[in-house]
């Protein structure tokens, strides 16, 4: 989300930060308003700093809505009061709860058509994929704060038998593939 905004990114969504206390500050503004607050990072350390933002408040929404799935097909989602504050070029649904974003009908709750956004960031491992692939040019993982990472190197073993996969280039198939390329 820094980055984004940071590069003045356009046509560009993030979903979804759970942080009530932003949500509270955006209803008591108003939609139309324009604000400064600091976003996210206030659960613990490891999920980094919060941001400060300034934008503007688009939508203030209940934060209700069906999955259509492919996760979660008929699912009543409730994410808590919810809003979305552009800043810049960069919309950002807050709300009071947490959700994987495991449906496009997170956005399209808030007037938002995903596969019109040209970046959309999430903060999840893998629960997006089914959704979010198929309307998707290109998914680049980042290596963001948090007890989650896509890099495994990242994290310190300790009891672990050698080689296992994924860590061990012999157990991806990888020396395997390299003598059968030779032959």
């Amino acid at each position: 989300m820094r980055e984004l905004i940071e590069k003045n990114a356009q046509n560009a969504v993030v979903a979804l930060i759970a942080d009530p206390e932003a949500v509270n500050k955006a209803i008591e503004a108003g939609v139309g308003k324009t604000i400064t607050m600091k976003i996210g990072g206030k659960t613990d350390k490891l999920h980094g700093a919060p941001l400060k933002v300034t934008g503007e408040v688009r939508i203030i929404s209940n934060g209700k809505f069906v999955s259509k799935g492919p996760m979660g097909t008929g699912m009543e989602v409730d994410l808590g009061r919810s809003i979305v504050l552009r800043s810049g070029g960069v919309d950002i649904i807050i709300t009071e709860k947490r959700f994987q974003p495991t449906t496009l009908e997170l956005y399209r709750s808030f007037g938002i058509e995903p596969a019109e956004k040209k970046i959309i960031v999430v903060k999840s491992a893998v629960h997006f994929r089914a959704s979010h692939e198929p309307i998707a040019k290109k998914i680049i993982e980042v290596d963001a704060p948090g007890i989650h990472s896509a890099r495994l190197s990242a994290f310190r073993y300790r009891k672990l038998r050698r080689p296992i996969f994924p860590l061990d280039p012999e157990m991806l198939g990888i020396t395997e593939l390299k003598k059968s390329l030779e032959d």
